[in-house]
């Protein structure tokens, strides 16, 4: 079968077809790149470059990481960077009483400098506290009703904190969980019962 040659009227379609294909092209880059949260994205960029931003989520956690170590804090904050953001989990069983949504009077100033790290970043980056709680139900008298109280009130005493210490309200977001977001159980090997259910007493600020 002869194969069909193009005339010069008609040189106009391959030049329409690559067009067509280059925007098919740009048009599935941007919609891979929505899909990307902003922390992979930065790790993109620093793999591409070869170079740490000094902005970028995992340079931030190095700094909290490294006050964490100075300060012997490794019991009150643990750090993790995941897709969702740099997130830090404050160990409630030492920032609150059982029960209470009061920060301790001698962690408050600690957690101030701690907090005060990120402010520096407020305004590249939105701030939610996390409350959670284990599953354990609270007494009858108790101060909070039930963990989903419980859980919103520490997340707002820190969003308390967060405020005092320079951001404003308009970068930052609660979210009480109770016990319905646990840790993975890779994070809890190795840990007797008690153990675990004081891991999953913690309050996060998540940085995104």
């Amino acid at each position: 079968m002869q194969r069909r040659s193009y005339t010069s009227d008609e040189g106009w379609l391959l030049s329409y077809a690559d067009l067509i294909t280059n925007l098919l092209i740009f048009f599935a880059m941007l919609l891979a790149a929505a899909e990307v949260s902003r922390t992979r994205m930065q790790q993109i960029a620093e793999g591409l470059s070869g170079i740490e931003q000094p902005a970028s989520l995992s340079a931030i956690q190095e700094e909290i990481e490294q006050r964490i170590a100075e300060e012997g804090l490794e019991e009150l904050i643990q750090t993790d960077l995941t897709d969702e953001g740099l997130k830090l989990s404050l160990n409630s069983g030492l920032v609150f009483d059982s029960g209470q949504a009061a920060i301790r009077t001698e962690q408050a100033d600690t957690l101030d400098s701690m907090l005060q790290t990120l402010v520096p970043y407020a305004g590249r980056y939105d701030f939610a506290v996390e409350g959670h709680t284990d599953s354990t139900p609270l007494v009858n008298g108790a101060t909070y009703a039930t963990n989903w109280e419980l859980s919103t009130g520490r997340a707002n005493a820190v969003r308390t904190r967060l405020e005092t210490v320079g951001l404003t309200e308009d970068r930052i977001r609660v979210e009480g969980y109770a016990d319905t977001v646990p840790l993975p159980e890779d994070e809890l090997v190795g840990l007797s019962a008690g153990e675990q259910l004081a891991r999953h007493r913690r309050v996060v600020v998540r940085i995104y």
